[in-house]
C-alpha cells in the first residue's frame, strides 16, 4: 500500500518473509497386515518429476516450486493478455548459484517457449527472502531462497496454455574451504525444470470505477516487480503476493514540465491533487470493514515502526460478491460514509481519497482479494469496465498513446494515466 517504485517512487511495506523451517517427525508403522498398493496409486516415475531421467541418478541443486494460486489471465491496457505468478527456487547446493535464464514452456519439459527471461530480467524479478531492504543481487547464497515474480504475456486467450513449466540455466560459483568436498558432487552448471503451473480457466472480475475524473495515474501497477508485488509477506499460512494486482492511483497535472502531482512545495497534504477525491464503489456489495479515525501523515515522510495493523491507514473492505472484496486503503480521516453492513450500489461515494497508514503522499491503495482482511487473501485481477487511457506517465512529460481512447474491460498497467467518468 505505498507509492511507487516506477517514475512515481514512494515506500514500499517491508514484505514480511517468514524463515522456512523443515521440522523432522516420526510415525508408527502398523505391521499387523500387508500394505496393498494398487496400480492407480503407483507413480510410474517413482515420483520423478518430467524432465528429469529416471534411469539414473541426476544432482538437482535448485529446488523450484510454484507458489499461490492458479493466475488467472488479465488483459491489460497494452491490449495483451497477462499471466502473473510467482516462483520460489531454493539454492541447496553448497555454492553460489547464479540463474541465467529463465524459459516458461506450454505443457511441459518438451513444449514450445512462450517466454525467456535473460540473466539481467531475472534479477530484475528476484526477491531474496531475507533481504528486507530489498537491495539489487546476482547471486543466490547458500541455503537462501529466490522468489521470482513472473509474467507471461499472450495476444489472444486461444495462445494461452493450460498448464507451464520453467527451465531455469544456472552457474555456481566457488565454495567456501569447508565445503569443497560435499561441493565436488555438484555441477558447474545445470538447466532444471520446475514450478509447474496451472493457468486457472477463471475470468478477471469486472468492475466500475474506483475513482472519478480526468489525469489518474497508475502507481506500481502489474506485472514488473514493483513495490507492490515486492509484498510478498508470510501471511494466512503461506508465502503471499498480498498486493499482486494492486494500484496506487495518484493524480497529476498533464500540462505539468515536469509532471506534477502536487501544487506548491507538496508539505501539506491539501496540496495533492489526489487529496480528497470522492472514492466509489466499484460494484453491489455488502460493507464488511472500516477503519475511519486514523490521521494522515505528513507528506513526503517515511512512517517508521508502524504496526501491522495499521499499515492500511483509514480503509473500507466491501464484499462484491463470488468470494471477492474491494480494498480501499488511506482515507482521509473520518471520511467513510459507510458501515459495516451496509448495502452499496455501484458508483456510490464511500469516503474520501486520504494520506492514513504506510504512506507518503495522498494516493489510493486498491485491489481485489479473495479474503475480507487487507492482506492474508489471494490477491487477483480485476478488469475496469470503462475509462480513457490518455497515455503514460513519465518524469518528463505525459508521453500520449499509443492508441489512446475509450476502453472497456482492461487493466490499467503501470504509469498508465487514465482519465474516469465524473461521479454518477
Amino acid at each position: 500500500m505505498t507509492t511507487s517504485h516506477s517514475p512515481w517512487a514512494g515506500w514500499a511495506i517491508a514484505a514480511a518473509v517468514m524463515t522456512l523451517v523443515i521440522a523432522g517427525c516420526s510415525s508408527s508403522i502398523d505391521t499387523t497386515g500387508p500394505t496393498v498398493l494398487t496400480t492407480s496409486t503407483i507413480d510410474s516415475r517413482g515420483g520423478i518429476p518430467r524432465g528429469y531421467p529416471t534411469e539414473t541418478d541426476v544432482t538437482s541443486p535448485l529446488v523450484i516450486s510454484a507458489l499461490g494460486p492458479n493466475p488467472i489471465p488479465v488483459t491489460g491496457t497494452d491490449g495483451m493478455l497477462h499471466v502473473a505468478y510467482e516462483i520460489e527456487v531454493l539454492n541447496f547446493s553448497p555454492r553460489p548459484a547464479t540463474i541465467t535464464k529463465i524459459e516458461t514452456l506450454a505443457g511441459g519439459p518438451d513444449g514450445t517457449v512462450v517466454s525467456t527471461l535473460d540473466q539481467g530480467q531475472v534479477s530484475a524479478r528476484s526477491i531474496l527472502v531475507g533481504n528486507f531492504s530489498w537491495t539489487p543481487f546476482t547471486e543466490i547464497p547458500v541455503g537462501r531462497t529466490v522468489l521470482m515474480v513472473l509474467d507471461d504475456e499472450y495476444e489472444s486467450p486461444d495462445d494461452v496454455p493450460s498448464v507451464v513449466t520453467h527451465r531455469l540455466t544456472a552457474t555456481f560459483g566457488q565454495a567456501t574451504p569447508e565445503d569443497a568436498a560435499s561441493a565436488a558432487r555438484y555441477p558447474d552448471n545445470v538447466a532444471q525444470f520446475g514450478g509447474t503451473v496451472m493457468t486457472s480457466t477463471d475470468l478477471p472480475v469486472v468492475i466500475g470505477p474506483p475513482l472519478a475524473g480526468d489525469s489518474w495515474v497508475v502507481g506500481d501497477g502489474c506485472c514488473g516487480l514493483s513495490q507492490h508485488r515486492a509484498g510478498m509477506m508470510a501471511v494466512g499460512g503461506r508465502i503471499n503476493g498480498t498486493e499482486r494486482f494492486a494500484v496506487d492511483w495518484l493524480r497529476i497535472n498533464p500540462d505539468a514540465v515536469p509532471l506534477s502531482r502536487s501544487r506548491g512545495d507538496g508539505s501539506k497534504n491539501e496540496d495533492y491533487f489526489a487529496y480528497g477525491a470522492p472514492l466509489l464503489a466499484v460494484a453491489d456489495g455488502t460493507v464488511v470493514a472500516v477503519v475511519s479515525g486514523e490521521q494522515d501523515q505528513v507528506p513526503q515522510q517515511v512512517p517508521k515502526d508502524m504496526p501491522f495493523d495499521q499499515l492500511g491507514g483509514n480503509y473500507v473492505i466491501i464484499d462484491i460478491g463470488n468470494g471477492n472484496y474491494a480494498f480501499y486503503a488511506h482515507l482521509k480521516p473520518m471520511s467513510a460514509t459507510v458501515n459495516v453492513g451496509d448495502l452499496v450500489t455501484t458508483g456510490q461515494v464511500i469516503g474520501n481519497l486520504g494520506n492514513s497508514g504506510n504512506t507518503s503522499e495522498a494516493h489510493l491503495h486498491f485491489h481485489v482479494s479473495r479474503a475480507a482482511v487487507p492482506l492474508s487473501g489471494d490477491n487477483v485481477p480485476y478488469e475496469i469496465d470503462s475509462f480513457t487511457f490518455v497515455g503514460s506517465a513519465d518524469t518528463g512529460a505525459l508521453v500520449e498513446g499509443p492508441n489512446e481512447g475509450d476502453r472497456t474491460d482492461q487493466l490499467p498497467l503501470d504509469g498508465a494515466v487514465v482519465n474516469f467518468p465524473p461521479v454518477p
